[in-house]
């Protein structure tokens, strides 16, 4: 099959539930093929899926992904700082140099997923009002 041949009419968005489409965002391949790719670099949405020419330009997830990360890091993060201020045994340095370094992996590793997982929302929004 040539790689640049049109798959945009084996894949139905009607098929797709919501489930599958969210997991393909959280994993960052296209809502409606699970092909594409979502990003073409770290957080950079690409213009439309390379498999099935779906329009994901106009999918904008905007503050979503920012607001959805920091509330799940805060969760992540929350038993931590309580850990360290109940049992003083470490210096400051050492608490501080932790948490930051938790704190700055987890918002790199959610970014994408929760930006990948807005877009998916989106769309599902979109195929829902289109029909």
């Amino acid at each position: 099959m040539n790689k640049n041949q049109d798959h945009s009419k084996k894949v139905s968005s009607k098929s797709v539930t919501g489930k599958i489409a969210l997991w393909r965002g959280i994993k960052g391949t296209c809502p409606r093929c699970g092909q594409g790719k979502l990003f073409t670099s770290y957080l950079q949405q690409t213009d439309h899926c390379d498999y099935c020419h779906e329009d994901i330009a106009s999918l904008r997830a905007d503050d979503g992904p920012a607001w959805l990360t920091i509330l799940v890091t805060g969760h992540i993060v929350a038993p931590f700082i309580v850990f360290f201020a109940l049992n003083e045994t470490y210096p400051a340095w050492v608490m501080m140099s932790i948490l930051i370094t938790i704190i700055i992996a987890l918002v790199f590793i959610l970014l994408p997923r929760c930006k990948g997982l807005f877009i998916a929302a989106l769309w599902l929004i979109k195929q829902k009002s289109e029909r």
